[in-house]
């Protein structure tokens, strides 16, 4: 007796015309060969950034995640980093864990995922700058903190007003005002919410580069075809109907026309992304899709040019040289220091300005790394404008003219 296995059939399809260029039939016994042998061929269009190279931003959080989480792990302090209205918040009145509780993750799959994750989302590095995505990861943390801590004591109330309510109008008892726990007590540590976030600007801001289908088909021929039939017209058979599903693909037809489909799924160049942050969404049910949906919400008003001081804020250029490179900004410290205190200078008869203290040597450090950075981006500007001048056609001479005087 012949047991055969459901195939499947993957379609890469361009992202520009939206036609399949190439089609095969696999089992699905095979499924995790093939979808490796995808990857390794497409890692260079997902990920073209080598490694952290120009994102230190990146590589600073992926090296203080795992030093943080190595570090409480150790001292046994993890139960200092949640968040729950009670008993911490009302019985102990610890505020304090509103800031800290998205510094640790839950456990060590949450931390795996976030560090991926982290790791995934440098290509926001490098489109919106080392320092503008630090400050974008700063005005997230503190959003996401307060909005989430808002959403768990509305929550709570809410719940237990509902239910005093209810039981006071609906089953005519007293009223009671007892507090309880709710799903809103408590949220899963770790910054789930700040990834949500990034992760609507990752889906926003990075293009999609292809787009291929996962096709769950059932087998072609029948068990009573398989038994009669010789080895050789097998073979022919199934080289038949895979050119079939081939040509049918090619040529844009509707996939559920086609017979024993189960099911089929179009999936981006984005799916690696999708796929771990859905993970990371439901790994803890209703405790981690709470910041997880709380992100989502903050990253659409990001997005949308409404998140509060997202264009208007700036980070000192000293704190993000502390934040990325420690020893460049105890270097860039100490020289400023030595500046000032390496003794007073002979003042002209004309009169001249004092010395300059330690935060002035500072701000000369920080407009000059500004003006650095300035320059870099005149030159991009220049380049893209060369580049608009190029694709716009040249007039003629007389057209100019004849363009002036009509209108």
């Amino acid at each position: 007796m012949c047991i055969s296995s459901p195939q499947l059939s993957f379609t890469l399809i361009h992202p520009l015309l939206q036609i399949p260029t190439t089609v095969h039939t696999l089992h699905t016994l095979l499924l995790h060969i093939y979808i490796g042998t995808i990857w390794s061929s497409t890692m260079a269009q997902l990920t073209p950034i080598k490694g952290f190279t120009n994102t230190p931003v990146t590589r600073t959080i992926c090296v203080l995640s795992t030093i943080v989480t190595i570090l409480i792990l150790i001292l046994s302090i993890k139960p200092y980093f949640s968040l729950a209205i009670d008993p911490f918040i009302i019985q102990y009145s610890q505020y304090w864990r509103v800031a800290t509780f998205q510094l640790s993750p839950m456990n060590e799959s949450d931390f795996l995922i976030c560090v991926v994750l982290w790791f995934e989302f440098k290509t926001l590095e490098r489109f919106f700058g080392p320092k503008r995505y630090l400050l974008l990861i700063a005005l997230f943390a503190l959003f996401n903190a307060v909005v989430t801590f808002l959403v768990l004591s509305l929550g709570q109330l809410a719940i237990v007003g509902s239910w005093a309510m209810f039981r006071q109008l609906v089953m005519r008892l007293s009223l009671d005002t007892s507090y309880f726990t709710t799903i809103f007590n408590a949220v899963t540590p770790g910054p789930l919410g700040i990834i949500s976030l990034l992760y609507v600007c990752h889906s926003y801001y990075v293009p999609v580069t292809y787009l291929f289908k996962l096709l769950l088909q059932k087998p072609q021929n029948s068990e009573a075809g398989d038994e009669s039939t010789p080895a050789g017209s097998v073979d022919s058979g199934a080289g038949a109907g895979s050119n079939s599903d081939s040509n049918s693909l090619l040529t844009g037809g509707d996939s559920n026309g086609q017979p024993g489909l189960i099911f089929d799924v179009t999936l981006t160049s984005h799916f690696q992304v999708q796929i771990l942050f859905t993970l990371l969404l439901l790994n803890h049910g209703f405790s981690s899709i709470i910041p997880c949906l709380v992100g989502v919400l903050m990253g659409k008003l990001y997005v949308l040019d409404l998140l509060v001081g997202s264009k208007t804020w700036a980070i000192p250029s000293f704190v993000f040289q502390l934040f990325v490179s420690p020893s460049k900004a105890r270097q860039t410290l100490s020289t400023a220091i030595s500046r000032r205190w390496r003794g007073y200078r002979a003042i002209s008869e004309n009169g001249a300005s004092p010395p300059p203290t330690v935060m002035d040597d500072l701000v000369i450090i920080d407009d000059a790394e500004e003006d650095r950075e300035m320059a870099i981006d005149d030159l991009r500007n220049q380049d893209a404008d060369a580049a608009a001048r190029s694709a716009t056609p040249v007039r003629p001479l007389g057209r100019r003219f004849l363009d002036t005087f009509t209108t």
